[in-house]
């Protein structure tokens, strides 16, 4: 599987590692419940570990994506407090790698993006083209925005500190409506999870009291019990996924 990049930090062999384990032990556990057979058991386990490999590194990045989305945020404060002190724009980009430097660590996202801004602008790139490559970089819609705003201020003229102070507030009332909906969710989301194993703890319960699974057709019932069981959660996860 290919290694995956996002700001700095790279997901590669160990991070698809994880999750095939984490997916294997899954996928072992739920067939031992269903089924109990040792040969059903091995292709679950290496079927809900392939899934969980690709999930866990999509959900890592996912995860990364949220922290720098949250963290540009400062960044563009940063910029907008040193264009009120009168600085130009090459010094507003750089004062605010400096601050960065003193807010986030070295492995943070906004971290590396604003280390690579302010190297490309001491090495004479302009700031559009090292904003555009931040967005490809990090995939978020509202540097890709700013960027926009910025070359068409800088090439037709503006007024740049009003630009980016209006910029600033409409992205960071966007980061506060993003937060709340993640805080109301945080709930569903354990509810869906929690109601993800009730059937398998209903079906160990049954179990423990008698051998009704045991019969002749409990393969078939069971694999169409966990085929539902398995779009019901992804439905469910989609409900709960909203997006701003």
């Amino acid at each position: 599987m290919k290694a995956r990049d996002y700001c700095g930090k790279r997901y590669g062999f160990s991070s698809y590692v994880l999750g095939f384990a984490i997916g294997a032990f899954a996928g072992f556990c739920i067939s031992e419940i269903l089924y109990g057979q040792i040969r059903f058991n091995v292709v679950l386990a290496i079927v809900f570990g392939l899934i969980a490999s690709r999930g866990l590194v999509s959900t890592l990045i996912s995860n990364r994506r949220r922290q720098f989305a949250a963290e540009f945020c400062d960044y563009l404060d940063s910029i907008s407090s040193s264009l009120s002190c009168g600085k130009n724009t090459y010094e507003a980009f750089l004062a605010a790698d400096e601050d960065i430097r003193d807010l986030y660590k070295p492995d943070d996202p906004i971290y590396v993006e604003s280390m690579r801004v302010a190297d490309g602008l001491k090495s004479g790139r302009r700031i559009d083209d090292l904003l555009n490559d931040m967005a490809a970089r990090s995939g978020n819609e509202d540097v890709k925005i700013f960027c926009d705003v910025y070359s068409i201020c800088n090439n037709a003229g503006g007024n740049l500190k009003k630009i980016v102070n209006d910029t600033k507030a409409t992205i960071s009332e966007k980061c506060e409506i993003e937060a709340e909906i993640h805080t109301a969710l945080a709930e569903p989301k354990n509810e869906l999870r929690i109601m993800s194993v009730m059937p398998l703890a209903i079906t160990v319960a049954l179990k423990t009291f008698g051998d009704q699974f045991s019969g002749e057709n409990s393969f078939a019932v069971n694999t169409i019990a966990l085929v539902i069981f398995a779009i019901a959660y992804a439905i469910g996860a989609k409900i709960v996924d909203i997006k701003v």
